[in-house]
């Protein structure tokens, strides 16, 4: 069985049971991928997948965010090759063509963590215009957006929960120097004393700050003017880990031409 190691993008963040590098290997010939659909997708991942094709013993809800995502894009990789399936690619120049067209995941490119950040980021209170105090904020976990995105006391008007904002709750640890709030208290403190525009700041510096991690997506050639800057989106979910047979096939191709690359980019190599 091959492996591979995969550094996190997050190593020297965690505090908790988790290592800057991790080793991961394929899944068995028949998985939970097989059969796993878009409601239950990350909580078998989470709690089944992932487990099994990852060595370290560790509790994979702790994982930041950009590195769950970056694990399973490696994961994808190893198990089933680069190559990807998409219905739509978009040109700048032709518009969007609808379709089935195969694309490379590996021209997605990934913004690293720069080297000393910390996990505790701040919006200091000169960014706003009339809030008075600064929000510290952490980059999210996985289990902290499961739980922001299912929490019912941000329900819109519609009925639906408003996940941006119940998300953007989830990662404030402080306003003003007052801790061990709530997400429901947090959420309270920004509708009664923000501005309009000092959330719409708020919402923007914090982005800003944890733009970081994979992109949505990556860079094609057009399929009708042959430009090689069109885009695609490839969002990790049960359809993410459905190859073609077409996908494979091209990828054996790869191996057999010893043109195959590991997860990071380096010549493939079990260890």
């Amino acid at each position: 069985m091959i492996s591979e190691k995969v550094e996190l993008l997050g190593k020297g963040l965690y505090t908790n049971d988790i290592p800057g590098t991790l080793t991961i290997s394929s899944v068995p010939t028949v998985s939970e991928l097989d059969y796993v659909g878009s409601d239950d997708f990350d909580a078998t991942m989470l709690d089944k997948i992932l487990p099994e094709a990852v060595k370290e013993q560790i509790n994979f809800r702790n994982l930041l965010e950009i590195d769950y995502n970056w694990l399973l894009r490696c994961l994808r990789i190893l198990n089933y090759g680069p190559y990807y399936t998409t219905n739509a690619i978009w040109c700048k120049e032709c518009g969007v063509s609808y379709g089935e067209f195969e694309v490379n995941l590996k021209t997605i490119e990934c913004k690293p963590i720069p080297d000393g950040i910390k996990d505790r980021l701040i919006v200091k209170r000169d960014e706003f215009l009339d809030f008075c105090g600064d929000v510290t904020f952490r980059l999210p976990a996985v289990q902290h957006l499961i739980t922001a995105y299912a929490d019912t006391s941000f329900k819109d008007s519609s009925g639906k929960v408003n996940g941006d904002f119940a998300k953007l709750c989830y990662m404030i640890t402080s306003i003003s120097g007052k801790k061990n709030l709530t997400p429901f208290e947090i959420g309270q403190i920004i509708r009664k004393e923000f501005s309009s525009a000092d959330y719409l700041l708020l919402k923007d510096t914090a982005n800003g700050l944890t733009d970081y991690g994979l992109r949505a997506g990556g860079t094609t050639q057009c399929p009708k003017c042959g430009s090689m800057k069109a885009s695609f989106v490839a969002l990790a979910g049960d359809r993410f880990f459905r190859p073609t047979l077409g996908n494979l096939r091209k990828w054996r191709m790869d191996k057999r031409q010893g043109k195959d690359k590991d997860v990071s980019g380096n010549t493939a190599a079990a260890v």
